[in-house]
């Protein structure tokens, strides 16, 4: 998938801002639960997903535009 896909979706077309908000909302709070290692470990995959779709916007937001 290329970085200018995860833009497209995400910041270009319809609900997609919405969506990369609820989820940033949902998903990308600080992952440390105290006492709860299994709550922590799946916390800090849904943060992972998050990064990732945001690094994937950064990268297309450097690529020259056509």
């Amino acid at each position: 998938m290329t970085p200018t896909a995860y833009r497209s979706t995400f910041e270009l077309f319809g609900d997609g801002q919405q969506v990369l908000d609820d989820l940033i909302k949902l998903f990308g709070k600080a992952p440390f639960v105290p006492g709860s290692p299994d709550q922590t470990a799946y916390n800090c995959g849904a943060k992972a997903v998050i990064e990732h779709i945001l690094a994937r916007i950064a990268e297309a937001d450097q690529l020259p535009q056509r």
